[in-house]
């Protein structure tokens, strides 16, 4: 479909795409950038024009296609388990510890569905007169203003996500419009993931940010995430979805079954043992040691014994260390060995299939979540698989059918 198109043209277009959104190169839908540049070429431009234009990351012909190709889906209580995590657990904890209002911010809310629940779920929870608010943010600014008139058809409301706290009226047997009350308590601003939310914003008490990092390169998810938690309250939750981190993010903890993907900001009080100071070794003192006797006979040190293999944790945690130091290659070689000499730990099969997602290679993860929906979906649900962090076989199996059901991008 790329034939007669400048490659100079398409390679710049989508750096602009992958620059502005933070989507690693292979998230980027190629038709919706073709599609675009065609039609900018049908007006009568000629490349070396768009091309120029193309080199100003805000320009309009920018934004146009960064809006072909923002995934929009959502709908009204998608993952229902987070919003009755935060009814049933996270606003009660917020008020025991002296909450004086409850906030939330839906990050990349697309046209408003979630904001909308989210925003309905804390007001139903909220005590008669405690101040609620919700801020939806977006990059897309047709989206948020579709998201600001709070009208939307049947597409939003699925049988998968039970209304579970009153968000919408319906008119006309098709379309639904959001209460006036809930309305109230919501509003619509643009932003992007790769840069701090302005402080203006202030902090939230519930973060919630599903399958929109699934797009995003390594580098551009890790930034996203920091950012998301300096906007969390001490105490407050994060909520990712499913596949978008098989690991606790720094200077969070997890919340509740690791496949509910929640994660908590620690209280000023809460230290980890983690955080504690580790006590340094006292030396003791250097001795000058006693002269040899040449004449005693010189001992026979004994053969050291085989040093045992690594374990498939100790093995892992290698791995993970070349990641943290930008070592792709290094880590996926220990973790290719790994998955060869222990093929039923589950959570190498995972790191390895997630680290060849992201470097694009999909065909080549798509075999290894098969393997470990297979070996997860053998144990009992609630055994827990010893690894870096240990976590009960329902997570691994999760994350296998969410990858494999997805195809890694939803």
């Amino acid at each position: 479909m790329s034939a007669g198109l400048d490659p100079r043209l398409l390679a710049r277009a989508r750096e602009v795409v992958a620059d502005t959104t933070g989507f690693r190169d292979d998230a980027i839908a190629q038709e919706a950038v073709e599609r675009v540049l065609r039609a900018e070429l049908a007006r009568g431009r000629v490349p070396t024009e768009v091309l120029s234009e193309l080199q100003q990351l805000g320009s309009p012909l920018a934004y146009t296609l960064v809006r072909a190709v923002l995934v929009g889906e959502t709908y009204f209580f998608r993952q229902p388990e987070h919003f009755r995590y935060i009814t049933h657990e996270g606003i009660p904890t917020a008020l025991r510890h002296g909450a004086m209002h409850l906030r939330g911010w839906s990050a990349g809310c697309a046209t408003g569905e979630e904001a909308y629940s989210l925003g309905a779920c804390l007001l139903a929870c909220a005590p008669p007169g405690m101040p609620v608010e919700v801020v939806g943010t977006d990059l897309h600014e047709a989206s948020l203003e579709a998201a600001r008139r709070g009208t939307y058809g049947a597409w939003s409301r699925r049988e998968s996500a039970p209304a579970l706290h009153p968000v919408y009226e319906l008119h006309n047997g098709r379309q639904v419009s959001i209460l006036p009350e809930v309305r109230k308590v919501t509003r619509f601003a643009p932003a992007n993931l790769l840069a701090p939310l302005p402080e203006r914003f202030g902090q939230f008490d519930f973060i919630l940010c599903r399958n929109v990092l699934t797009y995003f390169s390594p580098s551009a998810r890790d930034a996203a995430i920091v950012h998301l938690a300096r906007a969390l309250v001490p105490g407050g939750l994060m909520f990712l979805g499913t596949v978008e981190v098989d690991r606790t993010p720094p200077g969070l903890t997890r919340e509740g079954p690791p496949e509910l993907q929640a994660f908590r900001k620690p209280r000023p009080e809460e230290r980890t043992f983690a955080q504690l100071p580790v006590a340094q070794p006292v030396l003791a003192p250097r001795m000058t040691p006693a002269p040899r006797r040449l004449s005693a006979p010189m001992p026979v040190s004994p053969t050291p014994p085989p040093v045992p293999p690594p374990s498939p944790s100790r093995m892992h945690l290698q791995a993970l260390e070349r990641i943290e130091e930008g070592n792709v290659a290094g880590a996926t070689a220990v973790l290719e060995l790994l998955v060869k000499q222990a093929p039923d730990y589950l959570p190498g099969l995972l790191e390895l299939a997630l680290l060849r997602e992201r470097a694009g290679a999909r065909d080549a993860a798509f075999p290894l979540m098969r393997a470990l929906r297979t070996r997860a979906g053998q144990l009992p649900p609630d055994t827990l698989v010893d690894g870096p962090e240990a976590l009960p076989a329902r997570f691994y199996l999760a994350s296998a059918d969410a990858y494999l059901n997805l195809g890694a991008l939803e």
